[in-house]
């Protein structure tokens, strides 16, 4: 964020999880937003498929708000910090859906304080959509039926159209009118039906954290550095370089210097025996 057009540095402060531990002094980065109960699978799900000797981190991003106009700059550093200080060797960078942008990033970052380049694979690799955020929201408006009325789903519904139809709207801005709309509508909710409001707190902060995760991501051009990535796609149209190259929303021409074709769909594509081996195998080189 800036002030008066000077850069302000805000303490926020992310977490990374180890999937596994090792002796070894390398690690390999984890990039994705993992929650209980999603459908598709996850590095939980893949790492322990993989035979390669190293430590496998998981990144828990920072839990901020949307409308707390967090600097890109700082959300990544509350990433590499961690890595930087725990003096390990980064391998690679692994980076599904989203966390592809993520994962450019990060491994550009970690190219300034170690004398190698991490590998980069791309599983599924995408950008940040309004169409994705506004998905993200009426899953939770599903989840939330129990709690919301009708007449509160229904108009939150319609503030998910209206404001995705804004000219010009941004995914950071877009994220954050309906953060703030959908925070008016849950305050005391969970109370109003009986539910624990601390549980609710909980949620409200999960569902913040992945909208910020989403939408800071707007502000990162990784296509430099997917140049130099090998990427491993699964068979859904939607998803990853399928439904890039389909819309053209990077462009034309190449988007990695190598693409590897699997017969797995988006959802199962880290469950995947062939994409485990396959990892394996770029993470050997």
């Amino acid at each position: 964020m800036t002030d008066n057009g000077k850069r302000v540095t805000m303490n926020i402060s992310s977490t990374w999880t180890a999937l596994r531990t090792s002796s070894s002094s390398d690690v390999v980065l984890c990039s994705d937003f993992q929650t209980t109960g999603r459908s598709e699978a996850g590095f939980p799900d893949l790492v322990p498929l993989l035979r390669h000797e190293a430590n496998f981190w998981l990144i828990s991003p920072a839990a901020v708000a949307p409308d707390a106009d967090v600097d890109v700059e700082d959300y990544l550093q509350s990433w590499l910090e961690p890595v930087r200080d725990s003096g390990l060797h980064v391998r690679a960078v692994l980076g599904f859906c989203l966390g592809g942008v993520y994962g450019a990033a990060l491994a550009d970052g970690v190219a300034r304080f170690q004398d190698d380049v991490p590998e980069l694979v791309l599983l599924d690799p995408e950008q940040t959509q309004l169409m994705t955020i506004q998905y993200q929201m009426t899953k939770v408006l599903t989840m939330l039926k129990s709690v919301l009325s009708v007449d509160e789903i229904a108009e939150i519904h319609s503030k998910l159209g209206e404001t995705a139809a804004v000219e010009g709207i941004t995914a950071r801005r877009y994220s954050r009118d309906m953060f703030t709309t959908f925070r008016r509508f849950t305050n005391g909710a969970f109370e109003r039906a009986g539910l624990d409001v601390e549980y609710g707190r909980e949620m409200l902060g999960i569902f913040s954290a992945f909208l910020s995760y989403l939408s800071i991501a707007e502000d990162l051009d990784p296509r430099e550095t997917w140049l130099g990535a090998t990427a491993l796609s699964s068979t859904s149209p939607e998803s990853g370089l399928n439904r890039l190259r389909r819309t053209g929303e990077m462009g034309a021409g190449e988007l990695v210097v190598k693409e590897i074709a699997f017969t797995d769909n988006h959802t199962e594509l880290l469950r995947s025996a062939g994409v485990a081996e396959t990892v394996d195998k770029l993470l050997e080189r």
